[in-house]
């Protein structure tokens, strides 16, 4: 059985646990916003981020952890990191994200309405005017059409009953 470690390598072995869960929840938050966030991703972001902690948890303590194992406070901290993440830092950050992308889009549609101004411009004044192509539309013929009667018989000819 490894030997317990001394206070200050416990703590040292939670804040670094605790550095590569904030890690490891930036890296899922990415994937989600990057690739999306369906019900079957989110799964399968979910069950990689669960997978690279252990992986990372284990390799920490493997390489660089006081006692050399995997101990029940570094993945404490490791699932402390990662929700920190979720719930403290992601909210700002898509906040900010959000507002980012907001200005962007506007000051791209002020950029191409200040880039369609003059071909505007242009466009008015070779335009005709709609009064000329529509001015012969409205014009009544000089010619009037009057209904004739119809005439069934001759006039010299008239019979009568």
């Amino acid at each position: 059985m490894v030997a317990a470690p001394g206070l200050w390598a416990v703590g040292r072995d939670v804040l670094w646990c605790l550095g590569l869960g904030l890690l490891l929840g930036a890296g899922r938050d990415a994937l989600g916003l990057g690739a999306g966030n369906g019900p079957v991703r989110c799964f399968l972001w979910d069950t990689a981020a669960f997978v690279l902690g252990a992986v990372a948890l284990c390799g920490y303590a493997a390489s660089a952890s006081a006692s050399g194992v995997a101990r029940w406070y570094m993945a404490l901290g490791l699932g402390a990191g990662a929700l920190s993440w979720r719930w403290a830092v992601s909210p700002g950050l898509h906040r900010a994200l959000g507002g980012a992308i907001d200005a962007l889009a506007r000051l791209a549609a002020r950029g191409q309405n200040a880039a369609a101004a003059p071909l505007r411009r242009v466009w008015t004044v070779l335009r005709p005017p709609k009064r000329a192509k529509l001015a012969g539309l409205g014009r009544k013929t000089s010619q009037k059409v009057t209904k004739t009667k119809k005439v069934l018989q001759k006039g010299e000819r008239i019979l009568y009953n």
